[in-house]
């Protein structure tokens, strides 16, 4: 383990472990929690597959727990994971706020495209395929096709994470009423909240915005995988959180694109 990764996780410590697994944790199996960030910690000293992939996802999950039980406004239980659903699937957190729940599911996205020619080619290809009203800037020297690489795989995600949720959430919604936040998190670099602005505004107006450079590659690959949204996501969020440290940045939430920019007429 690197002294970064050592440091990393013992900042984690320091601030999540007592707000998440402690004896006043708000958080009801917040101690199921901890120990899945402790196992990823532990695969990152034995050189474990995909562990610092992993420990990035334990440590957004308790930063987003902290959020939750530092809201004063949340009076009701905090779980993570219940055993909620007849299907035996799991939402990251339900917040029992008396006259209904609030359903939170954290995804991190981090794409990680190589810089290489393959790459910035990729772009040139699929920039063609842009609206005429947008344009992605990229620049091949200044790693635009690992930018634009991570962008696009970061919209792909988006999408995959969403249509997940949905199905988790329509389950949740039909046991008992309450709003859904799906908060997708990332280190601001790889993926930005314009991004996830654009797929927010598709998703609640249905229509994709003329400034989402996307627009129309989402489209045809949804009509060609036969793919179709709920729309009972309430909103989206984003978590910003520098890879070197284990406390978040930001918390932008909702998520919603600027009013100008409008719709594809279709």
């Amino acid at each position: 383990m690197d002294d970064y990764t050592k440091q990393l996780i013992d900042d984690a410590r320091t601030t999540y472990k007592d707000v998440v697994a402690g004896n006043d944790s708000r958080i009801q199996r917040g101690k199921a929690l901890w120990e899945q960030f402790e196992a990823a910690a532990e695969a990152c000293r034995t050189g474990g597959k995909n562990c610092e992939r992993q420990l990035s996802e334990r440590i957004n999950e308790l930063a987003v727990a902290k959020v939750l039980a530092d809201d004063k406004h949340l009076r009701g239980p905090i779980t993570y994971e219940p055993n909620l659903l007849p299907s035996k699937r799991k939402i990251d957190f339900v917040a029992d706020r008396l006259r209904d729940n609030l359903y939170v599911e954290v995804k991190t996205v981090h794409p990680n495209t190589a810089d290489t020619e393959e790459a910035w080619n990729i772009y040139l290809k699929l920039s063609e395929h842009h609206p005429k009203h947008a344009n992605f800037i990229a620049h091949k020297d200044w790693m635009g096709g690992k930018l634009y690489g991570d962008t696009f795989a970061s919209r792909s995600k988006f999408l995959d994470y969403t249509r997940a949720f949905e199905d988790r959430l329509s389950e949740a919604k039909k046991l008992r009423f309450g709003p859904g936040i799906l908060i997708f998190c990332g280190n601001g670099v790889r993926w930005h909240r314009s991004n996830l602005e654009d797929f927010a505004d598709f998703y609640h107006a249905g229509r994709h915005r003329q400034d989402d450079p996307f627009a129309l590659m989402e489209k045809h690959e949804m009509e060609r995988r036969g793919v179709k949204l709920i729309g009972n996501i309430d909103h989206f969020a984003c978590l910003r959180r520098s890879v070197e440290r284990a406390r978040m940045e930001d918390l932008y939430y909702p998520v919603r694109g600027p009013s100008f920019g409008g719709v594809i007429k279709e």
